[in-house]
């Protein structure tokens, strides 16, 4: 999943779709239930997607899609594999039952599609695929294959969990799904009021020296950390470049000074090193007053890529670590 630093700057924060090859032991038939309604139409920004009945062999090619389906109760004969211990995200593991899935990993332009035929699905799932542009048409004129609706990894949680489950003939237990997500998001405003306003940045790794920063307001994570009360400020949002992040050198690593300051590091101590250690990150105040949280590689993936069930595991482990960042750097 956690294709990280992949095809340069545009992809450092983790546009992390993975795709094509597969490991051995998917289950034969997962059955989406026999739901009425079919056909049913999803309009999406590659076009239009016709699913004719109601799907057995469900594969995922997106990074959330398959989290949404778990939660809806049905299991994919294959899913994206991802950077976390033996490709499976914690959250996704606790759901899965029967038959391991077919774990999938991409290469540097995304999926395979002849390999992804091979499995023979009747319904496959993508809106989290990145380069899903480039192979939508073939897939989709073979196998009904969905796609984002704002633009890969734009789309909310929101949107991709209706989107599944209207896909699937349960759009009742979708909006039923949203509903629980929104109520516990709404309990962390409730009960963390602190968090409502502070100014946060978001950065990773970069080349030596460097950082990438987060400055779109459409980026998943973005979102959800607003969802949460933070604010990404307009000094953050208004630097150059049409990507969702731009890579900072240390002479203008003050725009990291706000409230809050969320770090990962792809697990390169050296990297991670040579911007901690540097003159001029030591002196911003967020960093002196213990403002700053290194995440670790599930944190970033539970921000990076909300889902119904990623969002309760960075509840537990990320807000608890904002609180006591913005508290600090409060006084």
């Amino acid at each position: 999943m956690v294709r990280l630093v992949a095809a340069g700057a545009a992809l450092v924060l983790g546009l992390t779709a993975c795709g094509g090859g597969g490991d051995a032991g998917a289950p034969k038939d997962t059955s989406a239930g026999a739901a009425p309604g079919y056909p049913i139409t999803i309009t999406h920004k590659l076009g239009t997607t016709t699913i004719k009945s109601a799907p057995k062999r469900v594969v995922v090619l997106g990074e959330t899609d398959q989290d949404v389906l778990l939660s809806l109760g049905i299991t994919p004969i294959a899913m994206v594999k991802t950077n976390i211990g033996d490709g499976v995200a914690p959250w996704t593991k606790a759901k899965l039952t029967g038959a391991a899935p077919t774990l999938l990993t991409a290469g540097d332009n995304g999926f395979d599609v002849e390999q992804v035929l091979k499995l023979e699905p009747d319904l496959i799932l993508a809106n989290y695929d990145y380069y899903l542009d480039k192979y939508w048409k073939k897939l989709n004129d073979i196998v009904p294959t969905t796609a984002y609706e704002t633009g890969p990894a734009e789309d909310s949680w929101q949107q991709v969990t209706r989107q599944v489950g209207k896909a699937v003939g349960k759009s009742a237990e979708a909006e039923k799904l949203v509903t629980e997500v929104e109520g516990k998001i709404a309990g962390v405003k409730k009960s963390n009021p602190e968090l409502t306003g502070k100014k946060f940045a978001f950065g990773v790794t970069g080349q030596t020296g460097t950082i990438m920063v987060l400055k779109s307001t459409t980026d998943t994570a973005t979102k959800l950390l607003g969802e949460f009360g933070l604010v990404l400020p307009p000094a953050i949002q208004q630097l150059p470049g049409e990507s969702f992040a731009v890579e900072v050198s240390a002479e203008k690593y003050d725009l990291l000074d706000q409230d809050v300051l969320i770090t990962y590091f792809n697990d390169n101590k050296q990297h991670q090193q040579d911007v901690e250690q540097n003159p001029l990150f030591k002196k911003l105040k967020v960093v002196s007053k213990g403002g700053t949280i290194v995440v670790d590689l599930s944190e970033f993936y539970s921000i990076r890529t909300p889902s119904p069930l990623g969002i309760p595991y960075a509840i537990d482990k990320m807000v608890p670590k904002l609180s006591a960042a913005v508290k600090k750097t409060a006084v």
